[in-house]
């Protein structure tokens, strides 16, 4: 189960370094839309997937065939974009894209893959944890059913994210990339959060609708809006960071 979330992490981080590669000093509308989808792959999924197996293991009938069957699933979500580039790209269009990978990868930026490998590990591995810990755990903080979402929100999935957001930004904070000066640095350190900031607040603005369509929630028609809020704020202060490191840093 940790296996796909692992390759997952690696490959959005892999696609997302790629795509600086080439779009390096530009600034591309549908290349930050991809961006927040890579974002949402790197830090929000993997700890969703594993509130989600939280719950199916706690709900469902513990029998060997179910919990398979329940892995394989969350296996299948986690591929399913490289599976729908299989069907809908033509030879072609896979062959300029492994072509624009290979030319990133011979780059300076590829030389040192350690730390996304390293990363990528250690992040599949603390999903296992809290799947742990909440297993052992969940019978004490939750008491009532209607309290369950809850306890994934807050104490499941929230946390990790926030832990991960901020350590991207501190390392992106610290390191210094083709003779970045100080201020560069911090800017983009804070694009970084505010970017991850950004597609945390889409994904639960997405949850909301579906939660409108699917229930008619009033509350999560509140919800809907808050997030959406956030997530205008968040982009205009991305705007305006970025704004700011081009003419004056």
């Amino acid at each position: 189960w940790a296996l796909p979330i692992s390759q997952d992490i690696e490959e959005a981080a892999t696609e997302e370094r790629i795509m600086d590669h080439h779009l390096a000093g530009s600034f591309n509308i549908p290349a930050e839309i991809v961006r927040l989808a890579l974002r949402l792959r790197r830090c929000v999924l993997p700890f969703w997937a594993t509130a989600a197996t939280l719950v199916l293991l706690i709900t469902d009938n513990l029998s060997a065939k179910n919990i398979i069957l329940n892995f394989l699933v969350i296996t299948f979500l986690s591929e399913a974009d490289n599976v729908l580039a299989v069907l809908f790209l033509r030879t072609d269009q896979r062959e300029l894209m492994e072509k624009a990978a290979k030319e990133a990868h011979d780059s300076e930026e590829f030389h040192d893959s350690k730390l996304a490998f390293f990363w990528a590990r250690v992040q599949s591995l603390s999903c296992v944890i809290i799947l742990i810990i909440a297993l052992a755990f969940i019978d004490v903080w939750v008491k009532n059913c209607s309290k369950l979402n809850v306890f994934l929100t807050i104490y499941v999935a929230t946390p990790p994210v926030i832990i991960v957001v901020g350590g991207q930004g501190l390392y992106r904070g610290c390191v210094k990339v083709h003779q970045e000066t100080t201020c560069v640095r911090i800017l983009s350190s804070l694009i970084e959060v505010i970017r991850n900031g950004l597609a945390y607040s889409l994904a639960g603005t997405f949850i909301h609708v579906l939660l409108i369509l699917l229930q008619g929630s009033r509350d999560a028609g509140e919800g809907a809006l808050i997030t959406l809020i956030i997530s205008i704020v968040c982009l205009l202060i991305i705007i305006g960071i970025e704004t700011c490191k081009r003419r004056c840093c």
